[in-house]
C-alpha cells in the first residue's frame, strides 16, 4: 500500500505546502550550522592546545634553568683546587657556606647537596625536610648514578602540599676521579601558580609522568585523578609522547562524561601536561550557535507551518469529522450519529448511509448481548438446579453448596483476588460436592458415624466430581476446587495427599468455607455449633489442616460481618471434644 494512501487528507495537503516552502530553508540552515560548528570546535581545540603548550614550555624552561644552575655549581666544585683529594674537598667548610649562599640566591630551592659516587657530601637546606623527602632524594641519587645522567623526581612537600621536584645532575670528572652529583630540591611554585590560573572555571590541569602516572592534579578528586590516568588520551601519550588533542569518555561518579583534552610533553623530564574540560562545556558556544540558528529557523518554520495548517484544516475538516465518527462506529460505539456535513452532496449522502448502518448494527449487537446474558443465566441456573438436586439427597445439608459458594467468594475477595478469579472459585465451590451423585444414598443419609468402608467410599466423591466435570471444557478451571477441597495443609487429606502450596488456592479456600458450613449445620450425627466455635476450631487448625493465609482472610471476613453469624444452642462438652478430634 502506498504511503500516501495511509495519510489523512489534511496531512497530505499539509505536506505539500510544507515541502514546497520549508525544504530550502531547512537545508540552508543545516549547512550553516555545520559550517559554524566546525569553526567553533576548531577554536576550542586551539585554546586547549595553546594552554597546554604554554604550561609545558614554562615548566620545561624553569626545570632547564634549574638544571643549568646545578650543573654550574657542580662544575665549580669539580674544578676547585684541593691538595687533599676529592673526598676531603667535599668536607671543607667553605663548600657548606657556598651552598648556603647558593640557596639564598635561589629562593625556590629548598635544599641542595653535592655528593660523590658513594653518596657522601655536604648538604644545606632552608627548611627542615621530612624523612620521606630525604628518602626520595636518596632514591633519586641512586637512579642518577645508575643511569649516569640527570634524573628528575616529582614529590609533594609536607603538610603544605606544595609540589617540588628533586633534580639530580651528574658532573663528569675531568680526570680519572669519580663523578660528582649535585642534587637540588626545588619548589615548583611557578608551575602551581600557572596551573591554578589555567585551571580556572571548568578547565582542569594535570601533570603526568612518562608512564602515565598522575604527579599533580591540584584540587581534583581521587576519582577524577584515577579516571584521567586511565583515559585514552593519557594511554596514547604513554605509547607516543607527542602533542595531541582528543575527545574521550571518563567514568566519574557512575556517569560517563565526554571530555575534550590536550596533552603536551615537557621535554626536559619526559612528563606531560594535560589540560581538559567537559566537551559539553567546551562546545557550549557551538550549542549556543546551533540554538540561535535553530530558533531563528524555527520562527520561520512556525510561521510557515501555521499557514500550512490553517489552509489544510479548512479544506480537510469536513472529511476529517466524517472519518473520526466512522472510526468510533467501527470501534463499537454504534449509537454515534453523523450530522449532515459538507461541502458536497456526496459527503452528506455518505453520512446518512453510515447512520443507517450504525443503527442496524447496534440493534444486532443488543440482541446478541441479550442472548448471551440469557445463556449465562441459563447455565448458572442449570448448575444450581443440579447442585440443589444433589444436596436434596441429604435433607440435613440442603443449601450447603450454595452457602459454601457464598463463603468462598467472600474469602476470595478478602484475599484480594480479581472479580474473574472470585467467580471461578464461586463456581468451583458450588460444584464441590457434585461427586456425591455417585455415592450411595444409604451412606449419604446414614444417621450416625460412618464405618471405615463407608468413609472410604465417601472420600471418593471429590474424584468422582472431578471426572464428571472434566468432560465440560468450560468447567476445567474449576476442577482443582472440586477434586482437592478435602486436602490438608500438612498432607493428611484426601484424595491425593497433597501438601502445602501443592494444593491449589481455590481448593484451600473452598476447604475452609466447607468446614465452616459443616460445623455450623445440623447433621444426623451432629447438631449445629455456634459460628464462634467454628471460627475457633478453624483458627486452631491453621497451619496443619488449613492454609494460614486463607484462614486469616476468612477471619477478616467473619469479623467484618460479611460471613453472617447464626445463633444456635451452645454445644455440649462431649460434642466439642468430638469436633475437635474429627
Amino acid at each position: 500500500m502506498s504511503i500516501f494512501a495511509q495519510l489523512r487528507l489534511r496531512h497530505f495537503l499539509f505536506l505539500l505546502l510544507v515541502l514546497s516552502g520549508l525544504v530550502p530553508l531547512v537545508v540552508s540552515s543545516t549547512l550553516l550550522i555545520r559550517q559554524n560548528r566546525e569553526i567553533f570546535e576548531t577554536q576550542e581545540k586551539g585554546y586547549l592546545t595553546r594552554s597546554a603548550r604554554f604550561l609545558s614550555v614554562e615548566l620545561n624552561g624553569y626545570l632547564l634553568s634549574t638544571r643549568r644552575q646545578l650543573s654550574q655549581l657542580g662544575s665549580m666544585v669539580m674544578v676547585a683546587p684541593s691538595a687533599e683529594g676529592e673526598e676531603e674537598k667535599l668536607r671543607q667548610s667553605w663548600l657548606v657556606e657556598y651552598l648556603q649562599d647558593f640557596l639564598a640566591t635561589n629562593p625556590n630551592l629548598v635544599a641542595v647537596r653535592v655528593l660523590n659516587a658513594q653518596g657522601r657530601g655536604p648538604y644545606s637546606a632552608s627548611a627542615r625536610l621530612s624523612q620521606s623527602l630525604l628518602s626520595a632524594m636518596n632514591d633519586a641519587f641512586v637512579a642518577a648514578r645508575e643511569q649516569e645522567d640527570s634524573a628528575y623526581s616529582f614529590q609533594v612537600m609536607g603538610e603544605s602540599n606544595d609540589p617540588v621536584s628533586i633534580l639530580t645532575v651528574s658532573i663528569p670528572s675531568s680526570s680519572e676521579g669519580d663523578d660528582l652529583f649535585v642534587q637540588g630540591l626545588t619548589r615548583l611554585r611557578q608551575m602551581e601558580t600557572l596551573f591554578e590560573r589555567e585551571s580556572a572555571g571548568d578547565v582542569a590541569v594535570f601533570l603526568i609522568d612518562r608512564d602515565g602516572s598522575l604527579l599533580w592534579s591540584g584540587a581534583a578528586t581521587e576519582e577524577m585523578q584515577q579516571a584521567v590516568g586511565e583515559s585514552r588520551l593519557v594511554q596514547d601519550f604513554v605509547a607516543r609522547p607527542l602533542n595531541m588533542t582528543q575527545e574521550y569518555p571518563l567514568e566519574v561518579g557512575g556517569k560517563t562524561v565526554r571530555m575534550l583534552g590536550r596533552v603536551s610533553p615537557v621535554t626536559e623530564t619526559g612528563w606531560g601536561v594535560v589540560v581538559h574540560r567537559p566537551a559539553k562545556l567546551a562546545f557550549a558556544a557551538v550549542r549556543e550557535m546551533i540554538v540561535n540558528t535553530a530558533v531563528s529557523t524555527a520562527l520561520l518554520v512556525t510561521l510557515a507551518l501555521a499557514v500550512a495548517i490553517f489552509a489544510a484544516r479548512k479544506v480537510s475538516q469536513p472529511i476529517q469529522d466524517l472519518a473520526d465518527t466512522t472510526h468510533q462506529i467501527a470501534a463499537g460505539h454504534f449509537g454515534k450519529r453523523l450530522p449532515r456535513i459538507g461541502p458536497g452532496k456526496e459527503i452528506g449522502d455518505l453520512a446518512e448511509d453510515f447512520n443507517r448502518m450504525s443503527g442496524h448494527v447496534e440493534s444486532y449487537v443488543d440482541r446478541l448481548q441479550d442472548a448471551a446474558q440469557e445463556n449465562r443465566e441459563l447455565f448458572i441456573g442449570s448448575m444450581r438446579s443440579f447442585v440443589a438436586a444433589i444436596d436434596a439427597k441429604d435433607p440435613y445439608t440442603r443449601g450447603h453448596s450454595e452457602r459454601v459458594a457464598t463463603y468462598s467468594r467472600i474469602i476470595s475477595k478478602s484475599l484480594g483476588l480479581t472479580e474473574t478469579e472470585q467467580h471461578k472459585i464461586w463456581v468451583g465451590a458450588l460444584l464441590h460436592d457434585v461427586g456425591k451423585i455417585g455415592i450411595e444414598d444409604r451412606i449419604l443419609t446414614k444417621g450416625g458415624v460412618l464405618s471405615e468402608e463407608e468413609y472410604d467410599q465417601m472420600k471418593l466423591h471429590p474424584v468422582i466430581g472431578a471426572q464428571i466435570m472434566s468432560r465440560i471444557e468450560q468447567l476445567k478451571e474449576m476442577i482443582p476446587a472440586i477434586r482437592w477441597h478435602h486436602e490438608a495443609w500438612n498432607g493428611s487429606g484426601y484424595p491425593d495427599g497433597l501438601k502445602g502450596e501443592q494444593i491449589p488456592l481455590s481448593a484451600r479456600i473452598v476447604g475452609v468455607a466447607d468446614s465452616f458450613d459443616a460445623i455450623t449445620t445440623n447433621r444426623p450425627y451432629q447438631r449445629a455449633y455456634e459460628p464462634d466455635f467454628a471460627v475457633e476450631t478453624i483458627t486452631r487448625l491453621a497451619g496443619t489442616r488449613f492454609d494460614a493465609k486463607v484462614v486469616t482472610a476468612f477471619l477478616q471476613a467473619f469479623e467484618s460481618g460479611q460471613i453472617q453469624k447464626r445463633t444456635t444452642p451452645p454445644p455440649t462438652a462431649e460434642e466439642m471434644r468430638a469436633v475437635a478430634t474429627s
